[in-house]
């Protein structure tokens, strides 16, 4: 295959898992189309890989250590310290049925440098965000 065609098929890919992402965010009953998006955020990879970035954020904010490059907002992050943790946890449980709208909710406060994550909002946004997604994980 060539690059200009791997490269349009990739491109593909990504409109695709925006589009499908933006549905399930929108709706708390997703359409049976999705069924290959739902796979990919609930799949064991993923789950692992956003369970380490969240154990990895509490860590980073620790007191203990010095501020890394990553611009955490260490003092909301040690305030939901145990929330953050519990989502790892259920991350983790292979038993426990995760909704791929909380994986996406996840991936967003993972990803937005603007997000109560890593701007210096209180802490408070931060908590009230980690409840969202809790509350998601269950649905």
């Amino acid at each position: 295959m060539s690059l200009l065609k791997s490269w349009t098929a990739h491109r593909a890919l990504r409109v695709a898992r925006r589009s499908a992402d933006e549905q399930l965010l929108a709706s708390r009953l997703p359409s049976p189309r999705l069924a290959w998006r739902i796979a990919e955020l609930t799949s064991r990879e993923h789950r692992d890989e956003l369970g380490r970035a969240l154990a990895d954020a509490v860590h980073a904010a620790d007191e203990r250590f010095l501020p890394s490059a990553r611009p955490l907002n260490r003092g909301g992050v040690r305030e939901a310290r145990a929330q953050l943790l519990e989502l790892a946890a259920c991350l983790f449980d292979d038993d426990r049925h995760v909704s791929a709208r909380a994986v996406l909710l996840l991936e967003r406060l993972l990803s937005d440098s603007a997000g109560p994550l890593y701007a210096n909002d209180s802490a408070r946004k931060l908590c009230l965000r980690v409840k969202e997604i809790r509350e998601a994980l269950g649905s």
